[in-house]
């Protein structure tokens, strides 16, 4: 199995550019993933000067950093309502849908919309043409049995000409790790993993995540919770950089042991 990204997810504007850029340059392989909201991200919060002064780094590099824009609540069911009418998108969403670094490809290459819970008014049409109307982003739906558009998106895999990619979430945004993971939803979909994943458990749960995904598998994985300082909503970088060196750790060792 091979490790696409390692998602460090709902890193706050407290964080340094500093420390951030240090973080995403352990490894090509290392994200963050950047909760975008009204209330949290609009213009003139400290999340969108925040964010924008990391990319206007990020656009002067030969390898732009590794940002994903996880979009929630109503700024999600505008997205998906506007569809490939991009003028109609939340501003802040549009201005960062459109920034490119220095080859002119764009710098947000990976959006997920985080449709279920707290996103009224998805339509099926509107699924369908957010789907379609990209092909140079990767459009990331969230995948649990308990999310009440799970079904849309089974539907959806049924459509041609309709790419997105899954991540699994395996306590539906409670933080908790499974005893077994998910095998990947659709053999054609790239699909990721969530829930639970910390420093001290991202190992053994990259092992039982192997045990489901074929040899040759291609994933990511998505930490959120327990990257925070215990008993707040506090981003922990060190906490964030020992999540970070033990995936790679175990990668390193799974490749040295590839008959294990």
């Amino acid at each position: 199995m091979n490790l696409r990204y390692i998602t460090c997810s709902d890193m706050r504007e407290d964080v340094s550019l500093r420390d951030a850029i240090a973080l995403l340059s352990l490894s090509p392989r290392v994200e963050l993933g950047i909760q975008a909201h009204a209330e949290a991200m609009d213009f003139g919060t400290a999340r969108y000067d925040w964010l924008d002064a990391l990319l206007t780094q990020s656009a002067r590099m030969a390898r732009p950093l590794n940002i994903a824009i996880h979009v929630n609540y109503d700024w999600c069911s505008q997205m998906v309502a506007a569809g490939a009418q991009k003028y109609k998108w939340p501003g802040p969403i549009q201005n960062l849908f459109h920034r490119t670094g220095r080859n002119g490809a764009p710098l947000i290459r990976r959006w997920q919309l985080n449709i279920g819970d707290g996103t009224p008014g998805i339509r099926w049409p509107d699924l369908v043409g957010v789907c379609r109307a990209f092909a140079d982003r990767e459009l990331i739906f969230p995948y649990n049995t308990q999310n009440p558009v799970t079904q849309k998106i089974n539907r959806l895999h049924q459509v041609p000409g309709c790419a997105f990619s899954l991540l699994y979430d395996a306590s539906y945004g409670a933080g908790i790790s499974p005893d077994a993971w998910y095998a990947p939803a659709f053999a054609d979909r790239p699909m990721g993993y969530a829930g639970g994943l910390s420093p001290d458990n991202v190992a053994d749960n990259l092992e039982k995540i192997r045990a489901v995904c074929p040899a040759d598998y291609t994933t990511w994985i998505d930490a959120e919770g327990q990257l925070m300082t215990p008993h707040t909503r506090r981003f922990d970088i060190h906490r964030a950089t020992r999540y970070v060196l033990a995936a790679l750790d175990w990668e390193r060792h799974q490749h040295a042991h590839p008959g294990r």
